[in-house]
């Protein structure tokens, strides 16, 4: 049994984070707007008896005063308003967010079930994406090949023409056996070679740069 004081060190709680979000998720912007509303009248009687001292703070909270009512309503009307539109943007945005998660979901399970293999790397050419049919053809469990270069899938005679390809893309954007059919040989993860087809297709998402293929057997 590890000794108190020896184990993982504790990370310090940020309670105001910690405390705002609770509220949130409580409230929402709205009534957070209202509270902040309502909070704004002693607020403000409580700082005008601070800065002047000239009335007692239940006398200033309830002056009669025009300007003063006025002052304070308008205030308020802000807030509370800014808080309806912050929960109603802020509603958009997490149905937003829903329905793009969805839509990715829904896109990795067309991916997933594709009878083609689908296979996707990085610009170092490590592979980050692997569906079934890559499992089936390749004989590579996801879970052990994901990490690893595309070498793993190109015979050894051809991984230098392979790695040359790769670098003249980076280099200057052309690549002449892009977005098109292609016939090559593959490497199974037990060591024998087969034909294949495939297209690759390069895609550059926020200065990222991966390239996925879509592959499959050829028979003829």
């Amino acid at each position: 049994m590890p000794k108190p004081g020896h184990g993982r060190p504790v990370q310090p709680v940020d309670w105001q984070a910690w405390l705002g979000g609770l509220m949130l998720q409580r409230i929402g912007f709205s009534g957070l707007g209202i509270l902040m509303a309502v909070l704004f009248w002693p607020a403000e009687a409580l700082l005008h008896v601070f800065l002047f001292g000239d009335e007692s703070f239940l006398d200033n909270l309830l002056s009669a005063d025009p300007d003063e009512i006025w002052m304070r309503v308008l205030i308020s009307a802000v807030l509370i308003g800014f808080g309806f539109f912050a929960q109603r943007g802020f509603v958009q945005e997490h149905r937003l967010r829903e329905e793009l998660q969805k839509k990715g979901e829904r896109l990795q399970e067309i991916i997933d079930r594709s009878y083609d293999a689908y296979v996707s790397a990085d610009a170092n050419g490590t592979i980050i994406e692997w569906n079934r049919s890559a499992e089936i053809l390749f004989g590579w469990p996801r879970h052990k090949v994901i990490g690893e270069p595309l070498d793993t899938i190109v015979p050894e005679r051809l991984r230098e023409d392979h790695h040359r390809g790769f670098q003249h893309y980076k280099a200057t954007n052309i690549g002449p056996i892009l977005y098109k059919p292609m016939r090559t040989m593959g490497l199974h993860r037990d060591g024998f070679e087969f034909a294949i087809e495939m297209v690759i297709t390069p895609l550059n998402t926020e200065g990222a740069l991966e390239f996925f293929a879509f592959i499959r057997e050829q028979s003829d």
